[in-house]
Order: C-alpha cells, then sequence, then structure tokens
C-alpha cells in the first residue's frame, strides 16, 4: 500500500548554491530572484536522495506571498522561464528536478531541452558522503522494485518535501500554495493531491487520471499492471481542493477522455473545479505555461473569487448550454465518430493523433441552445471568457442520434 504519511510532516534539510544561480539567458532575459538549491528526498535501497531544485520570488511582495510548486515533464528540468511567469504573477515559485538530474556547472538558465551540463550524478558541491542520485524517469516500467525503490513514489516524494519546504518559508502564505504540473508533470501533480491535502489549487498540464482510459501510446503505459498503485482516480474521492485540468484536444501524449473523466470525478468534491481543452495548444513545457488559464485560475482562488459553472446538456438532436458568467463566444467541438487513435505525420512528427480532425460550430450564448450538426457522434462546448481563457464542458460520445448525455 502507498503512503506519505511519514513525508507530510518533514521539512527537508536543503543548502543554497548561489554559485548555481540562473545568471540570464540567450537573448537577455534576467533571472532576479530565482536561486539554486537541494534539499534531502527520500531514501533509495537505504541510502539517502538528494533533490536539486530552483526557487524564485516575485520582486518587492508585499507581505506573505501566495506560491506554487511546478513540476516539469519528461526530458526538462526546473524551467527558470516558468519560475519567472509566476514570479511576475506575485507568486513565489519551486520547480525540482523529479528526475535525479544535478548542473555539472554553473549554467545560465534552465529551459526545455537543456540537457548539455545536466547529468545524473551527484559531484561537489552537492555531493556528500551517504547520498546517491533519485530514480530516472521509468516509463512505469519498474514495479517489480519495492515501492519506496519506483520513481514514482520518489517523484511525488519530491513534490511534497519542495511543498514542506514553501510552507516552512515565512515570506509564503502557507494557506495560499498551489501545485502545476506539465505532461508526466501533470501526472505526478494528479497523483500528489490525492495525498497532499494541504493545497490551495491544483494545476494538472496535459497529464491527469483515468490515463488506462486514454488512447495515445504514452497513456498505454498505464495499461501495466505495474502502473495500477500509481492510478490518480484511486484518490480523487480524497482531492477536496479546486482543480483546473487543462489539456489540449489534438494532443499526441494524452487523449481527452482522460482529462474529461479526471475533471468529472474532482468537481463533485469542489464547485470551481473546471476543465479548459484547448485548441492549436501543441505539446511541450513552453506551450504548457504559455496559455493564460493556470494564472487566470490559481489567481481566482487565492483571491476567493468563484470560477464560472459551465455546463451542457445533448438531447433529442439539440444541445442546451450554459455558463455563469458573461462570455464572448461559444463553441461546440464535434467529431463525426467517437474518438480514435492512428499513427501518423502531423505537426512535423510521427506518433499517435487523433484519427479525425476535430470540426466546430458556433454558438448564440444568448439562445443557450442549438442544433447538433448532422452526424456529430462526439461533442463539447468551449466558452470564451475574458483574458483569452477557455472553459470547457468535458468531452462526451452520442450513443446514437437523438441520444446524448448530460455534463457537468
Amino acid at each position: 500500500m502507498v503512503s506519505f504519511d511519514s513525508v507530510l510532516g518533514i521539512c527537508p534539510k536543503a543548502a543554497y548554491y548561489p554559485e548555481y544561480d540562473p545568471h540570464g539567458g540567450h537573448y537577455g532575459e534576467t533571472f532576479d530572484g530565482i536561486r539554486a538549491l537541494a534539499y534531502d528526498g527520500v531514501e533509495l535501497e537505504g541510502k539517502k536522495t538528494r533533490v536539486f531544485a530552483h526557487m524564485g520570488f516575485p520582486e518587492n511582495g508585499d507581505g506573505p506571498v501566495p506560491a506554487v510548486v511546478l513540476v516539469h515533464g519528461g526530458g526538462g528540468h526546473p524551467e527558470d522561464v516558468w519560475i519567472r511567469r509566476w514570479n511576475r504573477r506575485g507568486y513565489a515559485a519551486i520547480a525540482m528536478d523529479t528526475t535525479g538530474f544535478f548542473p555539472q556547472y554553473p549554467i545560465g538558465h534552465l529551459y526545455e531541452g537543456c540537457a548539455e551540463g545536466m547529468e545524473r550524478k551527484l559531484c561537489p558541491p552537492f555531493w556528500e558522503e551517504g547520498y546517491v542520485t533519485a530514480p530516472d524517469n521509468s516509463g512505469m516500467g519498474d514495479g517489480q522494485k519495492p515501492i519506496e525503490d519506483q520513481w514514482m513514489y520518489h517523484a511525488v516524494a519530491q513534490v511534497i518535501l519542495a511543498h514542506n519546504l514553501l510552507r516552512a518559508d515565512g515570506r509564503i502564505d502557507k494557506s495560499k500554495i498551489g501545485l502545476c504540473g506539465i505532461s508526466w508533470g501533470g501526472v505526478i501533480s494528479s497523483i500528489v493531491m490525492g495525498f497532499d491535502h494541504r493545497f490551495a489549487f491544483a494545476i494538472p498540464i496535459y497529464g491527469s487520471g483515468y490515463l488506462g482510459y486514454g488512447l495515445s501510446d504514452l497513456d498505454k503505459l498505464f495499461h501495466n499492471p505495474a502502473a495500477y498503485p500509481w492510478l490518480a482516480e484511486n484518490r480523487f474521492h480524497l482531492v477536496n481542493m479546486p482543480v483546473m485540468w487543462l489539456c489540449w484536444n489534438d494532443d499526441n501524449c494524452f487523449s481527452v477522455h482522460s482529462n474529461s473523466l479526471s475533471y468529472l470525478a474532482t468537481w463533485e468534491n469542489n464547485g470551481n473545479t473546471c476543465l479548459s481543452i484547448k485548441e492549436n495548444m501543441l505539446h511541450s513545457h513552453y506551450h504548457g505555461y504559455t496559455p493564460p488559464e493556470s494564472y487566470w485560475f490559481a489567481d481566482r482562488i487565492v483571491s476567493g473569487r468563484a470560477v464560472p459553472r459551465v455546463s451542457a446538456a445533448y438531447e433529442g438532436g439539440r444541445v442546451r448550454f450554459s455558463c455563469s458568467e458573461p462570455v464572448s463566444a461559444a463553441r461546440l467541438f464535434f467529431l463525426h465518430a467517437p474518438l480514435a487513435y492512428v499513427t501518423r505525420e502531423k505537426y512535423g512528427t510521427k506518433s499517435s493523433f487523433p484519427s479525425e480532425e476535430w470540426k466546430t460550430m458556433a454558438l448564440d450564448p444568448a439562445a443557450g441552445e442549438a442544433a447538433l450538426p448532422e452526424g456529430a457522434a462526439a461533442c463539447y462546448v468551449e466558452f470564451a471568457l475574458d483574458e483569452g481563457v477557455a472553459l470547457c464542458t468535458p468531452y462526451v460520445e452520442i450513443q446514437r442520434a437523438g441520444a446524448g448525455g448530460k455534463e457537468n
């Protein structure tokens, strides 16, 4: 049985390494206020582990500030541009390396694909007698090992420990600390929030729960019985924090089945939970942290403002839809067959993608009702709010003409 009860109460030993602070980028970026540190993780085969991280604070923060724990995806490391975006929004942020990597020399700044100078090796000044590196991403293939030696156990524990570090810092309002992860980081975040209920909000991007229901090649990793202890949905009934599920409708790594099911499973516990299914988003760290939805959602939650409620119902060849706040536009996204994936060339890569292109139909927000397009077999409704934010109803498959589903 998986448990992190002992980890929740630990503020790990941490050390600051000023010589490894980010000092600039390719285009004259500055990263003032972002610091390099390492903290103790959980033990691996009886030996201590150490975790590398970057932590940043907003300039001129007035009193305790809100904060967010950032979890990178596959091939990533702590993302300084991502940290800086949150800092400029008024949040402190910590991003840790969940795969055991450390910089082997000072680097200008860390960014997606920044592999040069990063190794899974503890060298001075990070090396210390009795310490080893944490496990690398196993792709859910290390289920034969004891739970405490599996990569996902360490990744989840590292996130919880980073949260503990923020909570112990007097500059941070510990009642306003959120969680945000991209891709594999979204998967990790979806698991973490079932164990650590202290977060004020959570924003899994791309990755989610219910991956065993997904259709992409990456989703299929969660068909492996070794992944069963790490199915996030097993603990969604314990998740009471507001969650934004942010995803891409044409994702080659995760399909919208999983995000929609995750939304439905967590919305009942908190009415501020919402779903955003983006068009033309693409899949990367940059494309994950660039959309405005995650920052908009965090601001809403920490300021105490409610998140709009959206709904859609499909019956008798029609769709009825609503949003509790004014919207500038609404669209129906639909397919002529239930969502299916095939391997094909798209966006400059050969991967698993939806076999059918999404179609759209403009809806009149004032009308609140419209006829469904002929042959529509799967749908969701998008509502456009201010700031470029899109909120959506979950993906639903209509079984036959004239019959359908109702959703929140």
